[in-house]
């Protein structure tokens, strides 16, 4: 089966970086580069003239941000995100970024990024998450692409954040769980404290050691998650259980 045709624009600010980027990218006849642009009104006008089904978009341009770039769209392309910040990761999350390369790209992240377009629905710009929405989960040493339906759980780790899928893979983040909770949908994701967010559908079994506290089995977790009896009271109530603690 051959690799659908990507006509790409690359917008960077810096033309040593789309040179860099274009001399990986000759690695890759199904992607033909139709446009280079230097700025947020370039890329835009390029975007509507051209019509490109792949951006290389870099974050910090001359004359703004290019986040602010996707709204203006009337098209739906997928994005490759192509910078040198690593704090901006959370925000690929809200347009469903296929990949978030830091420079200088690295080739074989850039052809397993390319091959993704390839096999993942398309992804539309959503702002706040729906659960048919996918998310980069990218740490140092794994990268997954997952629909939200598919994070069961959440669990703070200092500094850092472990998402657990249903399928029982990790992976761990360097993201708080206020970005979390602000991202996530709130008909399907609680926080019962500070350290844990759950998808309520993945939601088991309640078991209540005292009043004290309870374990709370959650698919994709290899062991309960043991609650303080404010939390689980919580907890219980979003899940409609009618006996409390």
């Amino acid at each position: 089966m051959n690799a659908p045709e990507l006509r790409a624009i690359i917008i960077d600010d810096e033309a040593p970086a789309r040179e860099a980027l274009l001399d990986l990218l000759s690695a890759h006849p199904n992607v033909r580069v139709i446009g280079e642009a230097n700025s947020l009104a370039n890329a835009l006008e390029l975007c509507r003239d051209l019509r490109p089904n792949l951006l290389f978009l870099d974050i910090q341009l001359g004359d703004g941000c290019g986040f602010d770039l996707l709204p203006k769209l009337n098209i739906s392309p997928s994005i490759i995100f192509v910078t040198a910040y690593d704090e901006f990761a959370i925000r690929a999350f809200e347009v469903n970024a296929i990949d978030y390369l830091l420079k200088p790209p690295n080739r074989t992240r850039l052809a397993h990024a390319l091959e993704r377009i390839t096999h993942l629905p398309k992804a539309t710009f959503t702002g706040v998450f729906t659960k048919q929405d996918r998310v980069v989960l990218q740490s140092d040493d794994k990268f997954l692409v997952a629909f939200v339906s598919e994070i069961s759980g959440i669990v703070a780790q200092e500094n850092y954040s472990l998402v657990h899928l249903s399928a029982g893979e990790t992976v761990l983040l360097r993201r708080s769980m206020a970005e979390w909770e602000s991202v996530l949908p709130r008909d399907l994701f609680f926080r019962p404290n500070r350290s844990l967010i759950v998808n309520l559908e993945m939601v088991r079994k309640v078991s209540m050691n005292n009043r004290d506290d309870m374990d709370v089995e959650i698919s994709g977790f290899s062991t309960p998650v043991r609650l303080g009896r404010k939390a689980g009271v919580l907890l219980r109530r979003e899940l409609k259980q009618p006996h409390l603690l």
